[in-house]
């Protein structure tokens, strides 16, 4: 393949795609595009021949998996090679994808080398030890390489096939010592399932411990081990105990059913069996049986899942925060120092990454927590100008293409009283959520006023809050329709202010809007 093939990265989040770029660079692929959402990767494909798209599935405006189906549908990409990043691993988000006509499924996170190999494997390249000889360039007006799709391995953890497509692949044993009945219910049954036969009790135990078993038909009357006996031992075995038993037999008192049924078979049919009767029976409990188990795994899945969930709970109450402290600090003394410039971007992703997962940290667990009134922050005295500055400077770089500009000064004396990672967290979502609301080439003015025994930061934009979110500004959920919003912004902003002693107010109007947060000062 063609290292000048045109590939597309769409993902909201920038830095998986600058790191998906610099993988991409690694491998040789220069010609490298970058979208945030699927409605602006589909406008750039319109002007731009695209070889290879790599899609997030939850974007704002449109979804990967939206433009995936676009993309189907359209002539020129109906056949281009789309690999998915997605923290989506539930079978039915896979199966949607697939069905969609996606080549490759990536889930996050990734290694660097998981990426590379399924990415080659993708457009049809092997890696190999050996570097492999560039192919002879091509004319600059030939059209770019074919790039054959390699389809998505269907065997993802639980991706299983539909209900009526599995029972087709069902196994059936027949137990009869009479080899004419085995022969008359195997050739009814052939064309469904397949077939498996015993002639006796004790080797219908043999091949039920040995073979995957679906359904057993077992008939009562046989020399040695009867059906009865069979059964119970069938029953009494963990590895053949879930089978479900149809007794055959020309025995139909009552006794001999109540009997059987009590033993732990499902059915009892009496002989000669109809075969459409009978057809109908081998289908309802094999249907009820593979519900049953599917209903056994989910709930042991639903049981691992809420023993993960306390655990991952805990260790993000208790452990996660201070490694990403450690992150953060080390990030920010590489950028103090000289550092070339790949290294200085890679130092950057680091810092940036980590404060988006402390974010992310605080506005769940730690909002709950204060919202029952349960969380307790250790207040320490701490520099809020410094903690400012790099906050300013850290929205400048994630704005760069808004070409936003905040203005602050640190004054002398602006040492706060509070929990400094939670500052940090709930001033990066204020001056966020004021650079979302600025115009493209806006400023941002944020201002340290002393109080009787506090801080005011103010942070005024330009922009007025619309008149349907002023007198729910702070409430949880409430958005204004900003594409991919939750609600929990400035909730969380006013949540993390009064959590530590302060408070967080907003003015609006004459074209632009005023946050003030207060905290406690030494």
């Amino acid at each position: 393949m063609h290292k000048s093939a045109a590939i597309l990265i769409v993902d909201d989040y920038l830095l998986i795609r600058t790191a998906v770029r610099q993988v991409l660079t690694e491998l040789g692929f220069s010609n490298v595009f970058q979208a945030e959402n699927g409605k602006t990767a589909q406008d750039l494909m319109r002007k731009q021949p695209i070889d290879i798209v790599i899609g997030d599935w939850g974007m704002p405006v449109m979804s990967g998996l939206d433009l995936l189906h676009w993309m189907r549908r359209d002539a020129r990409y109906a056949k281009t090679p789309f690999m998915m990043l997605t923290a989506e691993a539930n079978p039915a988000s896979v199966r949607s994808a697939l069905q969609a006509g996606v080549n490759a499924y990536m889930i996050k996170p990734f290694t660097v080398h998981s990426f590379a190999s399924k990415f080659m494997a993708m457009i049809g390249t092997v890696q190999e030890s050996e570097p492999a000889p560039e192919p002879v360039p091509r004319p600059d007006s030939a059209p770019p390489p074919v790039l054959k799709p390699t389809p998505v391995q269907a065997d993802v953890i639980g991706l299983q096939a539909p209900l009526a497509e599995r029972l087709k692949r069902c196994t059936v044993l027949i137990v009869d010592d009479v080899p004419t009945n085995i022969e008359v219910l195997a050739g009814a049954l052939k064309d469904e399932y397949a077939i498996k036969v015993a002639i006796s009790g004790r080797k219908a135990l043999e091949i039920a411990g040995a073979f995957p078993i679906d359904l057993i038909l077992l008939d009562i009357m046989m020399p040695v081990m009867d059906g009865f006996e069979t059964c119970r031992h069938l029953k009494s075995d963990p590895r053949t105990a879930h089978i479900p038993v149809i007794f055959l037999s020309a025995k139909d008192a009552v006794d001999d059913i109540v009997g059987g049924l009590r033993l732990g078979a499902v059915d009892y049919v009496s002989k000669p069996a109809d075969p459409t009767i009978l057809k109908a029976r081998i289908a309802t409990h094999l249907a009820l049986s593979t519900a049953m188990g599917d209903l056994k795994r989910q709930n042991e899945l639903l049981i691992e899942n809420a023993h993960l969930r306390e655990d991952v709970e805990r260790m993000t109450r208790h452990d996660l925060k201070s490694p990403i402290a450690v992150t953060l600090h080390a990030s920010q003394a590489l950028l103090a120092g000289d550092l070339p410039d790949p290294q200085r971007d890679h130092a950057h992703m680091i810092e940036m990454a980590a404060n988006h997962a402390l974010d992310m940290i605080n506005r769940t667990l730690d909002i709950h927590k204060m919202e029952k009134g349960e969380y307790q922050p250790a207040l320490q005295p701490f520099d809020l100008g410094a903690l400012l500055s790099r906050v300013a400077q850290q929205t400048e770089l994630a704005f760069t293409d808004r070409r936003i500009a905040i203005r602050f000064a640190a004054p002398g004396d602006t040492v706060c009283l509070g929990e400094s990672l939670l500052c940090y967290s709930m001033f990066s979502n204020a001056f966020k959520n004021a650079a979302e609301a600025a115009p493209p080439g806006g400023t941002i003015k944020v201002d340290v006023a002393p109080g009787p025994g506090s801080l005011h930061v103010v942070i005024d934009n330009e922009g007025e809050v619309p008149l349907t979110m002023r007198g729910r500004f702070f409430d949880k959920y409430a958005t204004a329709g900003k594409q991919g919003g939750i609600g929990l912004g400035t909730y969380s902003i006013r949540l993390m202010a009064e959590v530590q002693g302060g408070d967080a107010t907003m003015e609006t109007g004459d074209g632009h809007t005023r946050l003030t947060i207060t905290l406690p000062c030494v």
